[in-house]
């Protein structure tokens, strides 16, 4: 599974402006609307070819739905994580 860091920049890449379920859990760490979260990240991935985009989102898809319904995250703007995500992660 991605890690935290992973989540966030993944999520701040994708994410449709300020007031969408994405731009808040990029920001916060916070999974206020676990399903309408999950329904914007499907949005994006059926818009994509299969690919390493994809497979981020896919992955983001899974670590959110592991990590469930959840508060504001201490400290999450200070995550990043660069690493690309590997297959077996989606």
């Amino acid at each position: 599974m991605i890690n935290d860091g992973q989540a966030r920049r993944i999520a701040m890449s994708w994410h449709g402006g300020q007031w969408s379920n994405l731009y808040s859990f990029g920001s916060s760490g916070a999974i206020i609307d676990l399903e309408t979260l999950r329904n914007e990240i499907s949005q994006e991935v059926q818009t994509l070819p299969i690919g390493i985009e994809r497979r981020e989102l896919l992955a983001l898809d899974k670590y959110v739905r592991t990590a469930g319904n959840r508060p504001v995250m201490p400290d999450w703007s200070k995550l990043w994580d660069e690493t690309p995500v590997r297959l077996e992660n989606c």
